[in-house]
């Protein structure tokens, strides 16, 4: 008797310590747009992470689990404290996550600056010089909620994806357009190198400049009215 009684409040002791041991905080950075992805019955809309500390040199990874509590601004990076549960896998559906999520609290919230680039941009120059505006001006719309651009070489029209875009750097992912052939392809082709080469951005008031790797100007583009 004097055993069990030495024995219970060890073995209580020990079932609270490992509960403790199941559940975790961490803080992650919400980004401010949600992306495709596939989980259990098909495509739906996931929230993408970052747990690292500067959101503007995030690398984002897509989220399939729900965070209970936690409410998804559309244009709004959101840095959030969260309890991580972990629950037993005999009482977890083979398509769930086997982490419970709960928003403690959200840290900071701050617009994403790079929301002001999506609009339709006219190019005004390409490699540094300028094009005259005519009819066969190149535009291209940039649809950050969709991760999309789209838009015109001068010839053709095109759609893209963008791979990935931080307050600075761009890239872009396999572009698609038609096949018509005009009677002058000189600017559909300069436009067409020069958006493929660009790899970062700079935004001043209603104007847009693309540059390459090297930091030379590919395009300069102006806000459409």
């Amino acid at each position: 008797m004097s055993l069990l009684k030495t024995m219970l409040p060890i073995t209580i002791i020990a079932t609270l310590f490992t509960s403790c041991n199941s559940i975790k905080t961490t803080t992650y950075w919400v980004n401010s747009v949600k992306t495709d992805c596939s989980a259990g019955a098909g495509k739906m809309q996931c929230l993408q992470v970052y747990k690292g500390v500067d959101v503007d040199k995030a690398t984002w990874s897509s989220f399939y689990a729900p965070i209970e509590g936690f409410e998804f601004e559309f244009g709004y990076f959101q840095k959030i404290e969260v309890t991580e549960t972990q629950l037993d896998p005999k009482d977890v559906p083979a398509d769930a996550s086997s982490i419970k999520y709960k928003l403690v609290k959200v840290l900071e919230k701050k617009q994403d600056p790079k929301m002001t680039l999506n609009d339709i941009w006219m190019v005004t120059g390409i490699n540094g010089s300028p094009i005259a505006k005519s009819r066969q001006t190149p535009n291209l719309e940039i649809n950050i909620a969709k991760m999309q651009i789209s838009g015109t070489d001068g010839c053709n029209n095109f759609t893209g994806e963008i791979k990935n875009i931080t307050a600075r750097n761009i890239e872009f992912g396999p572009i698609a357009s038609t096949r018509k052939m005009c009677m002058d392809m000189t600017i559909p082709n300069q436009f067409n190198k020069a958006l493929n080469v660009s790899v970062s951005y700079k935004k001043e008031n209603l104007t847009l400049t693309f540059y390459d790797a090297n930091g030379n100007e590919t395009l300069a583009l102006k806000k459409v009215d």
